[in-house]
């Protein structure tokens, strides 16, 4: 080969090489913006927290209570079937209930026409809500180890069916009985 030959380039080689060029270009580009998804991604889960109002610190700051345990999973034996409550009127009728699998804590709760009644409503299993038409009270859904409560005052005698109304939990036997006296 002479050497004007071999100064000479050949078109295809200088296609291939600019072809080449291009594609580390573009895988280049194609980094860049992975890595910056993945810093706003990252930013987003640490700006969520700044929203918040932030309290102003001091001298005597309090360690915060750590939440409650969820409730321990129930079995039948830890069913309590009935709850009468005979309290005064002016305190309310405070009762703790727990939603599994397709059962409350409390089969049948017993109050009097009038006494406010607060329900402390959990989950120990899945998602649930407690609900009672007729007084139009229910709670939020909760997921398992969260709570929700609902406060009513019955102001009508007699048997009512507290349910929970998510999907068809209600069908799969997921009630009991408030029994106003």
């Amino acid at each position: 080969m002479s050497d004007e030959q071999s100064n000479q380039t050949d078109p295809i080689q200088e296609s291939v090489e600019d072809t080449m060029g291009s594609s580390k270009i573009i895988i280049i580009i194609v980094v860049l913006i992975i890595v910056a998804a993945v810093v706003v991604f990252a930013r987003q889960g640490s700006v969520e927290d700044t929203d918040a109002p932030q309290e102003e610190s001091s001298a005597n700051t309090e360690t915060p209570t750590p939440p409650p345990p969820p409730p321990e999973p129930l079995d039948s034996e830890t069913v309590d079937e009935t709850v009468v409550f005979d309290g005064d009127e002016s305190e309310p009728v405070v009762l703790d209930i727990t939603g599994r699998n397709f059962a409350f804590s409390m089969g049948e709760i017993r109050v009097k026409k009038g006494d406010i009644v607060r329900i402390n409503f959990s989950s120990a299993d899945g998602l649930h809500d407690w609900v009672v038409d007729e007084f139009s009270a229910s709670t939020e859904r909760v997921n398992t180890g969260e709570a929700s409560i609902v406060v009513f005052t019955p102001d009508k005698s007699g048997t009512f069916e507290y349910y929970c109304s998510v999907g068809n939990h209600r069908q799969l036997g997921m009630v009991g009985n408030l029994i106003v006296e």
